[in-house]
C-alpha cells in the first residue's frame, strides 16, 4: 500500500472518530430516575453529632460541614467538607456518590486527608438512606453502617454504627444535619450558576 493511500485512510479514520465524538457529545447524558434521587444531598450542610465513648476515645461533640454539587455530566454528586473531632482536630473529606446500574444500588467513595479511603454501598427506602462498608482498625476489620433519615427537605437525622459483623453493631455517633440556607441577596446569582453547571435531565 502506497504512502498517500495510508495517509488518506488515516485521515478518514480521524474524521470518522471526530464525527462520532461530536455526535455523542451533542446528545445530553440520560440521567436515570434512581440517579436523580441523589439530588437530596445537593447543597451546603452542617451537622452536629454526639460521639459515643468507646475504643476510639472518650467521645464528645463532632461538627460536620459538607458542600455537595452535581458533577457537570451527571455522573454523581461530589462533596467537599470537614469533620471537627475532639482530640483529632479537623479532617477534610472528598466524597463522590453515584448510582451503579449494574448492581442496582448506590456507591459512595470517601477519601480523607488522614489517608483513609472508604467505599460503601447504599440503598434508599422512602426517606431513609443506608450505607454499608468496611474499615480496618489495626489488624481487625470492622463493619460500618450509616443511616440517614430525612425529616424534611432541609433536615435529616443520622446514625453511625460499627462492629465486627452485622449482628454486633453498636451506635458510635448520632446527630442531626441541617441545610445552610442561601442569603436572599445571593439567591439570584446562585440560581444562574446552578443552571450553567447542572447537567441535562436534572432540572
Amino acid at each position: 500500500m502506497h504512502l498517500p493511500t495510508l495517509l488518506i485512510l488515516s485521515t478518514q479514520c480521524i474524521l470518522c472518530t471526530a464525527t462520532a465524538l461530536a455526535q455523542s457529545r451533542s446528545i445530553p447524558p440520560k440521567i436515570s430516575t434512581e440517579a436523580k434521587k441523589l439530588s437530596v444531598f445537593v447543597g451546603k450542610w452542617t451537622a452536629e453529632g454526639a460521639i459515643k465513648p468507646g475504643p476510639m476515645g472518650p467521645g464528645g461533640e463532632m461538627l460536620i460541614t459538607r458542600s455537595c454539587n452535581w458533577t457537570y455530566d451527571g455522573i454523581g454528586v461530589l462533596c467537599h467538607g470537614t469533620d471537627t473531632i475532639p482530640g483529632v482536630g479537623k479532617v477534610s473529606h472528598v466524597i463522590l456518590m453515584s448510582y451503579d446500574a449494574h448492581t442496582s444500588d448506590y456507591v459512595l467513595f470517601n477519601a480523607s486527608n488522614m489517608g483513609h479511603i472508604r467505599i460503601c454501598r447504599g440503598t434508599v427506602r422512602g426517606d431513609v438512606w443506608t450505607w454499608t462498608g468496611e474499615h480496618t482498625m489495626g489488624s481487625q476489620r470492622m463493619q460500618l453502617r450509616l443511616t440517614q433519615k430525612w425529616t424534611s427537605k432541609d433536615t435529616f437525622d443520622f446514625k453511625d454504627e460499627g462492629g465486627t459483623d452485622a449482628n454486633s453493631m453498636t451506635v458510635t455517633t448520632d446527630g442531626k444535619g441541617t441545610r445552610v440556607r442561601t442569603p436572599p441577596g445571593h439567591a439570584l446569582r446562585n440560581k444562574s450558576a446552578a443552571n450553567i453547571s447542572r447537567p441535562a435531565g436534572l432540572h
